[in-house]
């Protein structure tokens, strides 16, 4: 099954300027309903909302009130041979039930259909990736496309072509508490998480 392609929602349009990165913010908590959101992330506020409502039709309103809902936005500068997110092929939420909603407003991310076969390793399957994807794979969607992928969609941050400021948003939907340290914090929402160390290799947001 890796190598599906993602689910492709609609086309939304953001307005904003503001520099940013956020990693990981937890914006609902297990058991709870109500996104809480900080003014900042307002503009996001479509893509947040299409999130959930795709999340709630397809899986279920009690998956959506077990799930935590998580944000990671950000808008940096980059240039070529200088992405903002880590390159390589990898999976989100690989070996998990986590469900993701990928946006950017440039540099699409590269998604790639080979038929993988992995080893249920994290740091092994990373590297059966990059040997197994076939370069005639590659797909991309058009900038500012809302996306819904699960640990069976393969990608990769594109490379970049041209200096500039790039957007991008990312929607989590998990089981699991993401509690890696160096992750924003919402001050708007009662948690008090034992935070676990970060590591220069890739790191996995859950337990």
């Amino acid at each position: 099954m890796y190598g599906k392609l993602p689910k492709i929602l609609s086309e939304i349009k953001v307005e904003g300027h503001q520099m940013m990165f956020y990693q990981d913010l937890p914006i609902k908590l297990s058991g709870s309903f109500y996104p809480k959101v900080e003014e900042r992330l307002r503009e996001f506020g479509w893509i947040i909302k299409t999130a959930e409502l795709d999340f709630m039709s397809t899986f279920g309103v009690d998956a959506y009130k077990d799930c935590y809902m998580y944000i990671s936005a950000k808008r940096l500068y980059q240039r070529p041979h200088s992405p903002f997110n880590r390159e390589g092929y990898h999976a989100d939420g690989f070996m998990s039930d986590d469900i993701n909603y990928l946006w950017s407003d440039s540099c699409p991310t590269i998604f790639n259909n080979t038929e993988f076969k992995l080893t249920l390793d994290d740091s092994l399957s990373m590297e059966e990736m990059e040997s197994q994807a076939l370069e005639q794979n590659e797909i991309t969607y058009p900038d500012c496309t809302l996306i819904r992928v699960d640990q069976y969609s393969i990608h990769k941050v594109a490379p970049v072509l041209e200096a500039g400021v790039r957007t991008f948003v990312k929607i989590t939907f998990s089981k699991d508490k993401y509690d890696l340290k160096g992750n924003a914090i919402n001050y708007g929402i009662k948690y008090n998480w034992e935070m676990r160390d970060r590591s220069l290799e890739r790191n996995i947001p859950q337990k």
